[in-house]
């Protein structure tokens, strides 16, 4: 089946864990092993990929009073469809590789922070002055879409609770958002019990760890073991 066309690479992120059969001779081609890895089966680096390698934001932002942010996602997402998705979650976009005043940033940690701001600002219907900082806590690649690159963030917003429930999504996220779910989630206590060798699955809340995407559960656990290191 040769090299996939530059169309199908952007696309290739998405269909990880597929595998493409030609109808008229059966024949297989396995995107995670012709794609994902390399001659020896590990997995290549970002720079050997020949995938779009979308770079995947997601944070965990929360309020003044300590209530972690949610996004209940409808049927209609097509990763995360009706779980709980982080405060905010998707992929750089190129205004996030600007200041505000045009400049580009200088550091990438600056445009993954941009990225990670935004988009609670889009799926929470938080404004920028409703954030008081970002931190980046973790770096993942998601194998079940392409190894797509994941950085994961712990943002502290200056707004309570109460303020945060009256929000509501930008107008192009209502179809994918079903609203916000707040959490009184201890991060330092789950970093603590990680410390002790207690299982994710046990470490957090059971209705974030059920219904929990997968972002989701990773950025908490990335923000809980950054602050138990912290101390």
């Amino acid at each position: 089946m040769g090299k996939l066309t530059r169309r199908a690479r952007a696309k290739a992120d998405y269909f990880g864990t597929l595998r493409i059969t030609r109808a008229g001779t059966g024949e297989e081609y396995d995107l995670r092993k012709a794609e994902l890895t390399d001659t020896d089966g590990a997995l290549r680096e970002l720079s050997s990929s020949t995938l779009a390698d979308l770079v995947g934001v997601s944070t965990v932002a929360f309020t003044s009073d300590g209530k972690l942010v949610t996004v209940r996602q409808s049927s209609l997402d097509s990763v995360s469809g009706l779980l709980l998705a982080p405060s905010g979650s998707g992929s750089l976009e190129p205004r996030d590789l600007r200041t505000p005043d045009g400049r580009p940033h200088r550091l990438l940690h600056g445009a993954i922070r941009a990225g990670m701001e935004r988009e609670p600002c889009e799926e929470s219907g938080l404004g920028p002055v409703d954030i008081r900082s970002t931190r980046l806590v973790g770096f993942a690649r998601w194998m079940e879409r392409g190894a797509k690159p994941e950085f994961f963030g712990l943002t502290e917003l200056a707004v309570d609770s109460t303020e945060v429930a009256r929000r509501r999504p930008v107008s192009g996220e209502r179809l994918y958002s079903a609203g916000l779910t707040l959490f009184d989630v201890d991060l330092p206590a789950i970093g603590a019990a990680l410390d002790r060798g207690v299982p994710l699955s046990g470490a957090l809340p059971q209705r974030i760890w059920e219904d929990g995407s997968l972002p989701l559960l990773l950025a908490l656990r990335a923000a809980a073991a950054w602050q138990a290191a912290r101390g």
